[in-house]
């Protein structure tokens, strides 16, 4: 089966389900809902293509699965009909801010800006988690702005960069079309005590059904690095890959801290 494509993804999810893993939304999990010892957090970062974003959302509908989708709010993103189809599919939303990039750093601008972009979302689900965009061309760290501020002020219960024990949750992400792909994640990392490689989708399944990963798993997968087979996802693979030849260096030489 080719990787990076939906079917694979859905047969990644159902390699935790039959090892007994509760899949579960970011905010089920913080809110502890699950009485299950073994969790998949499902998480999603919609960061372009949002029509591949209703898609997934579709297929892990059909499978039974909830995930937590992280809009942001660029016009490219942000679309309300979208956003309401992955909400009534069953599915969390939450708020992928990246208003200190935006702002370029204006402490002040970015918070009445991450405020007006909460309330955005809020018009069609009650936001409760929050996650930073990476936004790897920028010198700015998004996630910094809560040094400044509580986002708990604002209704948020959580947040992925600091409500989560990634040493007791194995994080895994999709960088670059590879799985925890060090090399070309400029911010979406963890600081973690884990060290599984993993080569591909079906490497990840036989982990999985191997029982050689531990019984908390995140799963951050991107929708606009899957498709179907066929020419867009060829296009995108050549887009990934542009991409990466500068985040490697970006990584290489630390550009942006």
């Amino acid at each position: 089966m080719k990787d990076w494509t939906f079917d694979i993804f859905v047969e990644v999810l159902k390699s935790f389900k039959n090892k007994s893993y509760q899949v579960s939304t970011f905010k089920e999990y913080v809110e502890n809902t699950s009485s299950s010892p073994k969790q998949l957090i499902l998480r999603h970062d919609v960061d372009r293509f949002p029509n591949q974003t209703l898609q997934m959302a579709i297929r892990e509908a059909e499978g039974g699965f909830n995930a937590t989708y992280y809009f942001r709010i660029i016009p490219s993103v942000f679309r309300p009909e979208i956003i309401r189809k992955v909400v009534g599919l069953g599915h969390e939303i939450g708020y992928h801010y990246e208003d200190l990039s935006i702002c370029k750093g204006d402490i002040e601008k970015s918070i009445e800006h991450f405020k007006r972009g909460l309330e955005k979302l809020r018009k069609y689900y009650p936001v409760k988690t929050i996650c930073m965009h990476g936004s790897p061309l920028s010198k700015w760290d998004n996630k910094t702005l809560w040094n400044h501020y509580d986002y708990r002020e604002f209704g948020i219960i959580a947040d992925t960069s600091f409500d989560i024990d990634y040493n007791r949750v194995f994080y895994i992400t999709d960088n670059g079309m590879g799985w925890n792909r060090t090399s070309v994640s400029v911010r979406d990392k963890v600081e973690t005590k884990f060290n599984i490689p993993i080569e591909n989708s079906q490497h990840l399944i036989e982990l999985v059904k191997s029982g050689k990963l531990p019984d908390q798993v995140m799963i951050n997968a991107h929708p606009d690095t899957f498709f179907d087979p066929g020419f867009k996802w060829f296009l995108n693979s050549l887009f990934i890959k542009s991409k990466n030849v500068i985040k490697r260096q970006i990584v290489k030489y630390r550009i942006f801290k």
